[in-house]
């Protein structure tokens, strides 16, 4: 059944599902496949293939049932904004759903995309291999606020599942845990002595489970120094972690001239964000990605 799937595939590759009916076409005959068919289906978006697996627990399962990247939006503003002269940094990189677009987009553009999920790593660089793309190098580390061993808890508990995984701070927690190597953004930065310059953009994606706002706190010197565009995923886990304090995060945004914009360009507060996490129905944890970015640069970027 793989074998027929995968024709069907080939002869409506993605890039041309591009309407609302056709979508729902494509996933009707998804619908019919799902139980008989393993994966990885190999989908092709234009410029660039990605591997998807149809188990539900599989997050790579909604671009055969939404027929969308993921956090295209997003995608699309990193897109317009990185040049041969930017580096694009992935923290949580997952199986590489920003990073395989943008290395396909701009081959001239470095690449670092951290995962510490060594199942989740697997993944990524089968989507690498599968693009012949020499632009991405990749790193178990995680990232944080300093430099240690830390906690991993794996969530991906049962084959093909993805959730990933976090780093936690509670003691009493044994469940699949073991101890991964963290930095920070500064740290890996400096060592590295990556062909950086004054002149060069950073493009940073945050996505850490909760442990986002550690990340930012780990970029003093990047944000100082450097033309540095932050999205951060804000969480619930995030405004919960031990770090976090509202006052302080208001504090280093004032002392850093950092500005909070939504997607597409529009200023907002920590009040604003602290409201929409408040207004989240349900079990839902993130209240979106958004720009953090220096007051200044605002003006230099394309929404």
């Amino acid at each position: 059944m793989d074998k027929i799937f995968q024709k069907i595939c080939d002869l409506y590759p993605h890039y041309r599902i591009n309407t609302r009916i056709k979508k729902k076409i494509f996933y009707i005959v998804f619908a019919l496949f799902k139980s008989f068919i393993n994966g990885p289906i190999k989908l092709n978006f234009g410029n660039f293939f990605f591997y998807s697996y149809p188990q539900r627990k599989n997050y790579s399962r909604s671009l055969l049932s939404k027929v969308n990247l993921h956090d295209e939006r997003e995608i699309n503003f990193f897109i317009k904004n990185i040049d041969d002269n930017s580096v694009f940094i992935d923290c949580g990189a997952n199986q590489g759903f920003y990073t395989i677009p943008i290395a396909a987009s701009n081959k001239n553009c470095k690449i670092i995309a951290f995962e510490p999920s060594v199942q989740e790593m697997e993944y990524l660089n089968q989507n690498i291999l599968l693009n012949n793309i020499e632009n991405i190098e990749t790193s178990y580390l995680g990232i944080g606020d300093k430099e240690g061993s830390f906690k991993f808890k794996n969530d991906n508990l049962e084959k093909n599942s993805t959730k990933g995984g976090l780093i936690i701070e509670d003691d009493n927690e044994t469940n699949e845990i073991k101890m991964i190597d963290v930095t920070t953004l500064d740290k890996f930065i400096n060592d590295r002595k990556l062909d950086i310059t004054s002149d060069t953009k950073l493009f940073i994606k945050i996505d850490l489970e909760g442990y986002d706002i550690n990340a930012v706190y780990g970029s003093k010197n990047i944000i100082k120094n450097y033309f540095s565009v932050f999205l951060v995923e804000f969480s619930k886990m995030a405004v919960a972690s031990e770090i976090y304090s509202k006052n302080e995060f208001n504090n280093f945004l004032k002392e850093n001239e950092l500005s909070i914009l939504d997607i597409y360009g529009k200023n907002l507060t920590l009040d604003n964000i602290h409201s929409m996490l408040d207004n989240l129905k349900g079990n839902h944890q993130v209240c979106g990605n958004f720009i953090v970015v220096k007051e200044s640069l605002v003006k230099n970027l394309n929404f």
